[in-house]
């Protein structure tokens, strides 16, 4: 998953969150910030070297419990409206 974050300050509130659900089921994967607030999370299984059901789970937490994301206006204006309408869920 890869978005743009408001400002510096929400991608590291995510990436904190994350991060707590990550540790909570011992499932850890990768993070990129860049340019203060573009995250990138990508979630597989090292040991496997794919996806496994759980990488979905995982990502199902994150998608619950890390709402709401404040997303830069602009770049949630460039995503369609089928992406929109689940973010801004």
């Amino acid at each position: 998953r890869k978005f743009t974050a408001r400002n510096f300050k929400y991608a590291m509130d995510v990436i904190n969150k994350i991060g707590v659900i990550a540790e909570r089921e011992n499932h850890h994967f990768d993070f990129h910030l860049a340019n203060c607030r573009e995250v990138e999370v990508i979630i597989f299984t090292h040991k496997l070297g794919g996806i496994t059901e759980n990488d979905f789970k995982l990502a199902s937490m994150i998608d619950v419990e890390c709402v709401p994301i404040e997303y830069s206006s602009k770049w949630l204006d460039n995503q369609n409206s089928e992406v929109q309408n689940f973010l801004k869920r």
